[in-house]
């Protein structure tokens, strides 16, 4: 009796089993007709690129934080030879001279145009 109970349970599951994965083999069929028609394949290259874009876009503004935090980190300095202001980094910072007072940003604006009055006087 109990070879029989475990025969019959065996083939149960087996015929559960077959067709189950038998309903999965067409889903998986029509799932992939549905994806090879000329508008699924456009639609998937379109999400594809705004995917490329957005982390293209993401990247950049990345960087412009990056620059944004180190052009904050820069503390304008009095050239003693010529009176230029210069804009040095933590790292070239002359021995006893503090690093940048918390909170305290340098004008972008301002920067540029010294660092444009140094790149032309060492040219």
């Amino acid at each position: 009796m109990k070879r029989r109970y475990v025969f019959t349970a065996g083939v149960a599951l087996g015929v559960a089993a077959t067709r189950r994965t038998r309903r999965a083999k067409v889903a998986a069929r029509e799932a992939l007709k549905a994806k090879l028609t000329p508008s699924a394949i456009a639609a998937d290259l379109a999400d594809a690129i705004a995917e490329v874009g957005n982390a293209v876009g993401s990247f950049a503004s990345d960087v412009k934080q990056g620059a944004a935090n180190r052009r904050a980190s820069y503390r304008p300095v009095i050239d003693n030879s010529n009176g230029a202001v210069l804009l040095l980094g933590p790292e070239k910072m002359p021995q006893g001279v503090p690093g940048p007072l918390p909170g305290a940003a340098v004008d972008a604006a301002a920067g540029a145009a010294a660092t444009e009055r140094q790149d032309r006087r060492s040219a």
